[in-house]
């Protein structure tokens, strides 16, 4: 009784860390830069370049937050994006862009392409100042594979991630760690969780019934009435992770395709 409530405590505090770490990192993330005019002025050529870098795949929503305008990707989009628009009160005709995103690369990626398309300056940020998390690498523009990035999801996500994060400008900071250490502790979590219900489901034998030589359950949990629940858990994060690996992998290529500015 006693390993089944220490067990659950360390569920409940690494549930805790993970999410706290996560909403935390979240809490900073937007990539913001000023332009002229204000938000009614803008929004036509802001909309119009939205849909140039994500193919008409963005769309203006009634739910601002409190800002003046606000758009986001359609729910089929794979490249995901949330841009929000707000007058500045203490400066005329200006408007304070305010780009999100599900990773703080990409923010910035597009925060360069706005800023160049509606500006009409070159910029000289970007991937210039890109430097892979792991080493330092002059980086080489070059498009991800679906195949490796939705195969290693299903064998461990965060392979996924550290395939999809390697010398790209989707990740910066921490997204890659971020990442990783979440899903190989999804995994840890869930197997535990599965595991320990799918032996709580196995058939024991009584020493009568040993004594009469009846057969005896193999002790295998893939072989307990609870092995569906079990290997239901382990899938989770890999359908999950295959769907993120694939918005990745697009939003990479997307951003080879669009070079943003000449440090790409």
């Amino acid at each position: 009784m006693n390993m089944q409530k220490n067990f659950q405590r360390k569920i409940l505090k690494t549930l805790f860390v993970f999410f706290f770490l996560s909403s935390f990192s979240s809490a900073y993330a937007g990539e913001v830069f000023e332009l002229e005019g204000d938000p009614g002025e803008n929004d036509i050529k802001l909309l119009s370049a939205l849909n140039r870098l994500t193919y008409d795949r963005v769309l203006s929503d009634q739910n601002t937050k409190g800002f003046a305008f606000r758009y986001v990707s359609k729910w089929y989009s794979p490249l995901r994006l949330d841009v929000l628009v707000l007058g500045l009160a203490k400066r005329e005709k200006m408007s304070l862009i305010r780009i999100e995103s599900s990773k703080k690369g990409a923010e910035k990626v597009f925060r360069n392409f706005l800023q160049e398309e509606l500006t009409k300056k070159e910029l000289t940020g970007g991937l210039g100042m890109y430097k892979d998390v792991s080493e330092d690498a002059k980086f080489e523009p070059f498009h991800k594979s679906y195949f490796w990035s939705e195969s290693l999801a299903l064998v461990q996500p965060a392979a996924s991630v550290f395939y999809n994060s390697y010398k790209s400008p989707v990740y910066g900071g921490s997204d890659r760690l971020k990442g990783m250490f979440g899903y190989i502790m999804a995994d840890l979590l869930l197997a535990g969780i599965g595991y320990y219900y799918a032996t709580t489901t196995m058939e024991k034998n009584s020493a009568l019934e040993t004594y009469f030589l009846k057969p005896t359950p193999s002790g295998n949990v893939l072989d307990s009435p609870g092995a569906p629940v079990f290997i239901g858990l382990l899938i989770l994060p890999r359908l999950y992770r295959m769907i993120g690996g694939y918005q990745d992998t697009y939003t990479h290529n997307r951003i080879m395709e669009i070079s943003v500015s000449k440090s790409f």
